[in-house]
């Protein structure tokens, strides 16, 4: 099978008055069916700006984008898109979050509803369907947002660094559901983070994009064993990798 996700030669540059900012200069590479791809790289890098493009909410100012062979000029359905917030309307419940995407396509609510439940139960949050957000964690936040996104059964899965605001055993915690949910749909998933270990403990592959304007620096293969496990962040093969992306970021 070819890839199911292309970026060709993408720059983006933003034009503001008397300045211009490039963020991206001709970054390619291809994402296969079912793999988990992270990107890391430094701070305003232009690695969320990536995402958007690749998820068809802004476009290049040159370079493609293909999604199955087909090129992409505006959001599809076959992509899922889960930001650094999980951006939930306050005013509806848990399952009405969920169901959104459906409610706006026109499926009727019980089919809808009947859907919603399902991805909450996948997605640990069984019993809180009618709790509204204020009532929710961050990261059971972040579980609705995974849901909401997941409701349109997407072929691609963006995320754009989704833990980032979590505490550290709250974000090991949902790095694990993460991978469960990973392994009970099997979506292609491309995942920015500013986490080393969180890249290498989930990823298959990892790009290092350079400082702005942002390209792919290396990339490294993960050859840890899946199912992955805590245990897995101390041994010896984890910190050599982890050494070699530090040094290639730097």
């Amino acid at each position: 099978m070819g890839p199911v996700l292309v970026a060709d030669e993408i720059t983006m540059t933003y034009l503001g008055g008397q300045r211009s900012l490039e963020a991206l200069e001709c970054v390619s590479f291809q994402v296969g069916a079912g793999e988990f791809l992270c990107i890391v790289g430094p701070s305003g890098c232009g690695k969320s700006t990536l995402l958007l493009v690749l998820g068809g909410l802004v476009q290049p100012t040159s370079g493609k984008v293909y999604i199955g062979g087909e090129l992409l000029t505006a959001p599809r359905r076959q992509i899922g898109f889960v930001f650094q917030k999980a951006n939930l309307m306050p005013w509806r419940t848990v399952l009405r979050n969920v169901t959104l995407p459906l409610e706006i396509k026109g499926l009727k609510a019980e089919e809808a509803g009947q859907q919603a439940r399902e991805l909450l139960k996948l997605v640990g949050l069984e019993g809180f369907e009618d709790a509204y957000p204020h009532e929710l964690s961050g990261g059971m936040e972040q579980r609705v947002a995974i849901a909401r996104a997941l409701i349109h059964d997407p072929a691609i899965l963006l995320l754009d660094e989704p833990f980032g605001s979590l505490d550290a055993l709250t974000r090991e915690h949902m790095n694990l559901e993460l991978l469960r949910i990973w392994q009970a749909k099997r979506k292609t998933v491309v995942m920015v983070t500013h986490s080393i270990q969180e890249a290498i403990f989930l990823a298959d592959r990892i790009l290092v994009m350079s400082s702005r304007p942002g390209h792919i620096e290396a990339t490294f293969s993960v050859p840890l064993h899946r199912p992955r496990r805590l245990e897995m962040l101390y041994g010896a093969e984890f910190g050599v990798l982890s050494k070699r992306v530090r040094q290639a970021i730097h």
